[in-house]
């Protein structure tokens, strides 16, 4: 995260402040294709009855992020891209904006009224943060779905509200023994964020502290159709998710293994009869340690699933991160990212990221997923 950090602040030294009401700092993400404008909000989520598997002595709280199809925007400021509350809220106190990184998103625009949009989860990798998905959060939500981003606590430092940070709980090695503990709390983590996303569906306010939520959002929700992506080990939370949880209809995993090591996930012994789609990079086909699970995965899965690779890239090509290395630092960052252009890339990943949950939750026919692959990026595994 230091690269992305590092990253974050070339690019501001290389924008000078606007002037005015405008942003002060630049957008650091390309724009999204769909015709919606997007805006998104923050909720802290608290399962008062379960303690956390870290820090037994506290129960489970979590951030999330909903991205969302949104009407008047320009009424709204951008959201900041690396923080989602302590600056926005030192903003609020100073009565001036601050610089820095903004996303295509406008903080608590009210919801476009007149549908129900299916809604999506986004997992990042195992001591990873939400944030590297909103490139893939705000294209979604720009065609129209809900999406939700989650922060894992005490796998990283996670930052709530009026700039509380958790940090990561103290780890001797990121060990098998480990990655299990991060993947037994993340799937328990998932039905509680459905049940939250129900209650907020149902008109009321999941938040700890009842902050208030953008207008009609509650009304966006359509809980009949969810999706869940995942990039590396949150691709496993994705499709193991699936395996554990009826109301989730398509899964993503984005270049990740469907186990620890050698113990596999269940979706992977005993197999889901729901969609799936993997996209993987050409670094974790030559490296080969997610091969096993997933010849495991395609064994025993009865469902819709495909695996499709994207040439020249590395492991977190399929997130931000890329969009946030100047070029000048790619050959630094060559283990995180591949020879794959970034712009092309996220285009390739977003396109078909979209296009699983446009066949999927929206019924559409005609996709990239109902024909041969044409980009020369991407090509069909099996």
């Amino acid at each position: 995260m230091a690269i992305v950090v590092l990253s974050a602040c070339a690019l501001v030294a290389g924008n000078p402040a606007g002037s005015g009401g405008a942003p002060l700092g630049p957008t650091v993400l390309p724009r999204p294709s769909g015709q919606l404008p997007v805006g998104s909000t923050s909720l802290h989520l608290v399962d008062a009855g379960r303690p956390d598997l870290f820090v037994p002595e506290r129960p489970r709280e979590l951030m999330v992020t909903v991205f969302y199809p949104a009407t008047d925007v320009d009424k709204h400021p951008r959201a900041h891209y690396l923080s989602k509350e302590l600056v926005p809220g030192l903003e609020q106190r100073l009565g001036a904006p601050l610089p820095g990184l903004f996303t295509n998103s406008h903080t608590g625009a009210p919801a476009l009224a007149g549908s129900a949009y299916p809604v999506v989860l986004y997992a990042p990798g195992a001591g990873s943060w939400r944030v590297l998905g909103t490139g893939v959060a705000e294209e979604l939500a720009s065609r129209g779905y809900v999406v939700v981003t989650v922060d894992y606590t005490y796998e990283v430092p996670v930052e709530f509200p009026e700039g509380r940070i958790v940090p990561a709980a103290p780890t001797p090695a990121f060990d098998k023994e480990l990655r299990q503990k991060y993947m037994a709390a993340r799937l328990a983590d998932t039905p509680f964020v459905l049940d939250a996303l129900t209650q907020l569906a149902g008109g009321g306010n999941p938040d700890a502290k009842r902050r208030n939520l953008p207008r009609g959002l509650a009304g966006a929700l359509n809980l009949d159709r969810i999706g869940f992506v995942g990039h590396s080990s949150g691709g496993y939370t994705a499709v193991e998710s699936i395996y554990n949880d009826r109301r989730i209809d398509a899964a993503i995993d984005l270049d990740g293994q469907l186990g620890v090591d050698e113990l596999f996930g269940r979706a992977a012994t005993e197999g889901v009869d729901r969609p799936v789609l993997v996209l993987t990079s050409k670094q974790a086909t030559d490296v080969g340690d997610a091969r096993p699970s997933l010849d495991a995965f395609w064994q025993h899965a009865t469902g819709w699933k495909r695996e499709l690779l994207l040439r020249d890239s590395a492991h977190y090509d399929f997130t931000d991160f890329p969009q946030l290395v100047p070029a000048v630092a790619r050959e630094a960052a060559k283990t995180y990212i591949g020879p794959v252009p970034a712009d092309r890339a996220s285009i390739v990943v977003r396109g078909y990221v979209a296009a699983m949950f446009d066949k999927f939750l929206r019924d559409r026919t005609g996709t990239l997923l109902d024909q041969p692959p044409t980009e020369t990026e991407i090509s069909e595994v099996r």
